[in-house]
Order: C-alpha cells, then sequence, then structure tokens
C-alpha cells in the first residue's frame, strides 16, 4: 500500500511537466550555453555554432555572411530559446520540488517520519537532484542545459531508486501494523466500525494529498503550456532561418510535426 501512495505522489508532482508530445518536439543532444547576450551550442568541448551579440552566426567558429534581416532574426531566436531556457529550468525545479514534498507527506503520514529521516530515500531523492544539476546549471544570468547528461535524470530513477522505495515501505509496515493495531484495541464503537475509521482516515489523506498535488501540478501544467506555445513560435522562427540560411539545418534544435506543417 505505501510503496502505491509513495508511487502515486511522485507521478502527480511530475505531471506538471507534461507537454503534448505531438505539438512540442524539443530535441537536444548538445549542450547549450546561454545569456542575454550569447547563445553557444556545444558536443563536448567542440562549439558547433553560436549567435553572438550582434546576431552574427557563427559555424565551427567560423563567421557566416548575413543580411543585418538575418541578424535581427537570429538575436530574436537567440532571445527566444534563452527565454525557453529559463521557462524550462522553473517549470523543473518547481516539478522536483513538489516531488520532494509529496514524498515527505506521504512517509511522514504512513511512517511518523519525515523524508530526511528515511536515509535511503534521502539518498535516492538526493541522487534525482545530483542528476538535475548536472544536465541544468546557473550562475548569474548564464544557464547551461546539457542535453549530453539528460541519460543521468533516467538512471537517477533506476534500479536505486526503486530499492529505496522498498526499503521504506519495509520500514513503515511496522508503523503501518501499529496504527491497525491501536484502531483495533482503542476507540470508540465496534471493530468493524474502528477499522472503517481508519480506512476513511487512510482515504481522506490520500484524497486530501491528490487534491494538493492536482493543485499545484496545474499550475505547472499551465507554464509548460506556456512553453509548448514559446517552443511552437521558435519552431516556426528556426524554420524561416533554415531556410535563408541551409547551413544551419544540421544544427536545428527544434522540430516541426507534420500538422503544423501543413498548416503553413
Amino acid at each position: 500500500m505505501s510503496s502505491m501512495i509513495i508511487s502515486t505522489a511522485l507521478a502527480l508532482s511530475m505531471a506538471g511537466t507534461t507537454i503534448n508530445q505531438q505539438q512540442c518536439n524539443f530535441q537536444l543532444q548538445h549542450d547549450l550555453t546561454m545569456t542575454p547576450q550569447q547563445l553557444t551550442v556545444s558536443s563536448g568541448s567542440t562549439e558547433l555554432w553560436r549567435i553572438d551579440q550582434d546576431g552574427q552566426l557563427w559555424l565551427q567558429q567560423q563567421p557566416q555572411q548575413t543580411s543585418p534581416a538575418h541578424r535581427e532574426q537570429l538575436q530574436q531566436y537567440r532571445d527566444g530559446v534563452y527565454q525557453q531556457g529559463q521557462t524550462t529550468v522553473r517549470i523543473v525545479i518547481e516539478a522536483m520540488d513538489l516531488a520532494y514534498s509529496a514524498v515527505d507527506q506521504v512517509l511522514t503520514e504512513l511512517t511518523g517520519r519525515p523524508l530526511a529521516q528515511h536515509k535511503a530515500m534521502q539518498s535516492a531523492m538526493q541522487k534525482v537532484d545530483d542528476a538535475r544539476s548536472r544536465i541544468i546549471s546557473e550562475q548569474g544570468d548564464s544557464l547551461v542545459i546539457r542535453g549530453s547528461q539528460l541519460d543521468a535524470l533516467g538512471d537517477a530513477f533506476g534500479p536505486e531508486f526503486e530499492a529505496a522505495i522498498e526499503e521504506v515501505v519495509q520500514s513503515s509496515m511496522s508503523s503501518i501494523f501499529w496504527q491497525l493495531g491501536k484502531a483495533f484495541f482503542s476507540g470508540e464503537g465496534s471493530f468493524e466500525q474502528r477499522m472503517e475509521a481508519f480506512g476513511e482516515r487512510m482515504e481522506k489523506f490520500g484524497e486530501e494529498l491528490e487534491a494538493s498535488m492536482d493543485l499545484q501540478a496545474a499550475a505547472l501544467e499551465q507554464q509548460g503550456d506556456a512553453l509548448c506555445d514559446q517552443i511552437q513560435q521558435l519552431t516556426v522562427l528556426e524554420q524561416d532561418l533554415i531556410s535563408e540560411l541551409p547551413k544551419l539545418a544540421p544544427y536545428a534544435l527544434f522540430q516541426q510535426n507534420n500538422q503544423a506543417m501543413q498548416r503553413r
């Protein structure tokens, strides 16, 4: 029962980050380094391309011949990717905070001890946060998103995370049985009434947790929808740039789905 509640809490807390993949397709395999003045895409230590503060496009560290109109578009594109990166970071951080809060509430209710006192689960959650830190880093107005490290987040939810949940389940069983025993031997009414009251208490807790997570996840989902709209706008701008600057095509960050292409 506790493993199901913990898993449900995590699912609810991460629900707000869902974006319609049929409308928003953002595949990042390389590393983005962004400031309000410059956007750089790298593969390892190799710079693939960048747009500088003047809107000048550099491919493989070579300046490209561009018109003033192109440079204005490139500046708009650079600014849009930077804003999209900031929004993505904010959503990820808020989703992680929500996940931590959800697990903490569940563990406190089931075991009487907060997440900080469950070493294995705390360690697993810390590994998830460490993976996030490897993917995303901020310093001042500089933002780095490492697409090359995205697998680290999936690894953080791997066998070690599952083992931590199993350990929490096992350690929480004594607390659950204690609560069942308390419901059996104390309280008012018949045995059936006391057990029914215990069941209602757990059901109420689940409903309150779900309502709380849904409310916060809804706010995250709205941010995700706004991010989706921004990605679609950037996709159109990127396609316009590629049509004018074909050399940029191999380095595209965004992909248009068929429906979007048919609408243009």
